[in-house]
């Protein structure tokens, strides 16, 4: 459904890392970036809303007016997954809409060229979605749901064979269809929550957790935190990044900390004020201590959804247009007559 990008390099300690394309299929199993299945990062989703009080035109799952078009979204959700595993570009993007975007601005040529850089990267990428809800509204619906993928690579920062990576990420979101004759397509979707985590080496039995709100205003500063349990013998150093999510993606600078036991580093960053969603990095290097070498590399990614600043002026020009809310006529009108 949707394709984020993120890359990134390190230097420093001879790590070169390759360029990371992720792509985790988000609401139909389609593609990502950077959100990995988790065995790791499993979460526990709330149950979809089901119950309302005075439901007038609103839709449920228990709603039989509109089975015959969530059986019809159902088997599209099936066949775009089913796509999805085969890799068959061609098909998987035949379910999209010519105007489909995204809630981080990406279009459908950038979601096809993301989804190949992803399974080139990933050759045996599988992916799987579980539907929570589906509405149906008209020609439109909305599908609830939470995806996961996994896959290997053999592409490392270090170009050391014997180092394969293992992809897994998890995403959770919205897609939306538009019906147009007899077709339902996708004409957007909305990703509310992701992790990827690519672990090399020693670092696939690694407990690692990178926490960090999920949500924050624009311009307001936050902290992200990567904590590692790293066993005796072992030396482990790591950087914290972040980016807007856009296409194409740019390099961040990193700049790598060495991870003084208890194996934590914690960093200070302000979201960005162009009112674009961030894609946060943490990469770990872990060394032994004996040989001197490096022999375990993970990379995390997660999404932090910025919230827009308002802009006074335009507050100040709509209440002009408008008038005032009528609650603060009121006050207004009291306030005068007071005086």
């Amino acid at each position: 459904m949707q394709a984020l990008s993120s890359s990134s390099k390190a230097t420093n300690l001879g790590l070169k890392k390759s360029t990371l394309k992720t792509v985790a299929p988000l609401m139909v199993a389609l593609s990502m970036t950077l959100i990995p299945a988790l065995q790791a990062f499993a979460l526990e989703t709330s149950p979809a809303i089901t119950t309302t009080a005075n439901a007038g035109d609103l839709f449920f799952d228990s709603d039989k007016s509109h089975e015959a078009e969530r059986k019809e979204v159902e088997t599209l959700l099936s066949d775009i997954e089913a796509q999805w595993n085969a890799h068959n570009l061609e098909k998987v993007m035949g379910c999209y809409a010519e105007e489909y975007i995204n809630n981080d601005g990406l279009d459908k040529k950038a979601v096809s060229e993301l989804t190949q850089e992803f399974w080139k990267t990933y050759p045996d990428a599988k992916s799987s979605s579980r539907t929570k809800q589906i509405r149906i509204e008209g020609n439109f619906a909305t599908v609830e749901s939470r995806d996961t993928a996994v896959g290997t690579t053999a592409n490392n920062p270090i170009h050391d064979n014997s180092l394969s990576g293992e992809l897994s990420s998890v995403s959770e979101g919205q897609l939306y269809l538009k019906k147009t004759g007899t077709e339902w397509k996708i004409i957007g979707d909305r990703i509310d929550y992701e992790k990827v985590r690519v672990a090399y080496g020693v670092a696939k039995s690694l407990n690692v957790s990178f926490t960090a709100p999920e949500q924050v205003k624009s311009g307001k500063q936050y902290s992200a935190r990567i904590d590692v349990d790293l066993p005796n013998g072992f030396l482990a150093v790591g950087s914290i990044t972040n980016q807007p999510l856009e296409y194409p993606q740019h390099t961040p600078n990193e700049l790598w900390r060495a991870m003084e036991p208890p194996s934590s580093l914690e960093r200070l960053i302000a979201a960005n004020t162009n009112n674009k969603n961030e894609l946060l990095m943490a990469t770990i290097g872990i060394t032994d201590i004996a040989s001197r070498k490096l022999v375990g590399i993970e990379l995390l990614t997660r999404r932090m959804n910025v919230v827009p600043e308002v802009d006074p002026t335009k507050i100040q020009a709509a209440t002009a247009l408008f008038g005032a809310p009528k609650e603060i006529k009121l006050k207004s009108e009291k306030k005068e007559q007071k005086d």
